[in-house]
């Protein structure tokens, strides 16, 4: 058989491994990739993402990886085979069957050099990948641009029920997105971010190089803040009147009470 050409050769591969047993849990290669010291790479809850330079397109591509646990795998279910029923997962069984793994790539214009991911209280509010980029930016992506699960065709009902829309490989930096602005982040290498009282509220840090950034985000906006619209002074009002109409009812109440057990 003809040799593959060494350009089509895989450089660059990503393991999923399951450090308990040692098991690798799921492998991707990717070809055409460029050597660098160190590849953006960014773990939270089930899913993985990764960046690297491509030879080819000459722009940073994202790998995508979501671990689902009790999915149907698209061999698992045959006229022969049937998927086990299990209740519990333990690394040490070594028979137990794998995560299933949604992969997808996708593209961004400008090289990376750290990722992070926005972290709530609750886990209620949207999670957003912070992406920092080669020429000093920080930009914030949603977490749903960069769902494995986002349809290639048209997108279903049940699918748009699910936030899902259709699949785009090129993921677009919004100025407008951007926690660091207009300003200049020289040699940003980590990404931390810590949840604050607020649900809505995220704090994040950016350092590595001769500057440090330091910000407060919202990825799902201010949900549970009051707006600077809101007339506070009317509120107060409000409330104070009634309480002063509970203290009368109180009072008119107790002195009712007292003539019924006079009479």
């Amino acid at each position: 058989s003809p040799e593959m050409p060494a350009a089509d050769l895989p450089n660059l591969f990503v393991n999923l491994v399951d450090t308990v047993s040692g098991r690798i849990l799921y492998r991707v290669s990717h070809s055409n990739a460029m050597e660098t010291e160190v590849i953006p790479t960014l773990i939270c809850e089930n899913w993985v993402i990764y960046a690297f330079l491509s030879k080819t397109t000459r722009r940073t591509e994202l790998g995508v990886l979501t671990l689902h646990e009790g999915m149907i795998d698209k061999a698992g279910l045959t006229a022969f085979t049937s998927p086990d029923q299990v209740t519990s997962f333990s690394s040490m069984e070594a028979r137990e069957s794998k995560p299933v793994v949604l992969s997808k790539s996708y593209a961004i214009v400008k090289p990376v050099t750290a990722l992070g991911v926005t972290s709530s209280k609750g886990g209620i509010s949207t999670k957003h990948v912070l992406v920092a980029s080669g020429d000093d930016k920080i930009t914030s992506i949603n977490r749903n641009l960069l769902e494995p699960r986002r349809p290639t065709g048209e997108v279903k009902p049940h699918e748009k029920e699910e936030g899902l829309f259709q699949y785009h490989p090129l993921v677009p930096l919004i100025s407008m997105s951007s926690p660091s602005y207009d300003l200049t982040v020289h040699g940003i290498t980590s990404i931390i971010s810590s949840p604050t009282d607020l649900e809505s509220q995220s704090l994040i840090l950016a350092f590595g190089g001769p500057d440090i950034f330091f910000s407060r985000v919202s990825p799902s906006q201010g949900f549970d803040l009051l707006p600077e619209s809101f007339n506070r002074p009317l509120l107060s009002l409000v409330v104070a009147a009634l309480l002063i109409g509970l203290g009368v009812l109180r009072a008119m109440s107790g002195k009712k009470l007292i003539r019924a057990g006079w009479n």
